[in-house]
């Protein structure tokens, strides 16, 4: 049983890592978030607008692609990257966004 005492200590980590990605924030907080610091260049609400920034994605386009996990917005609100402003953001308002912006996603 010792010999197993590692193996289950990592398993329970893992659960636990894994049990707590799938937590998920508040849309509405998400919202008003996005709307405060996102809607300058991204088309945050409507699916038929374009976004006022023509290199800037639609939120309701990013929802819906197939490829984007909250994982992978998780990652992508994270880095900074040469063609957005270099936000730094708290771990609740990244959690916030990406339930927003998974809410638009199809049904």
């Amino acid at each position: 049983m010792r010999r197993c005492a590692p193996f289950m200590s990592f398993l329970l980590i893992l659960t636990s890592a894994s049990a707590g990605a799938q937590e998920i924030g508040d849309p509405q907080a998400g919202y008003v978030f996005a709307a405060h610091n996102c809607a300058e260049c991204h088309e945050i609400a409507s699916h038929d607008l374009m976004s006022p920034d023509s290199n800037a994605p639609n939120f309701y386009a990013v929802a819906n692609n197939r490829d984007i996990t909250s994982q992978a917005l998780m990652v992508w609100l994270q880095s900074s990257h040469p063609t957005m402003p270099n936000l730094i953001l708290r771990p609740n308002d990244i959690a916030n966004v990406i339930a927003y912006i998974v809410s638009l996603k199809d049904k």
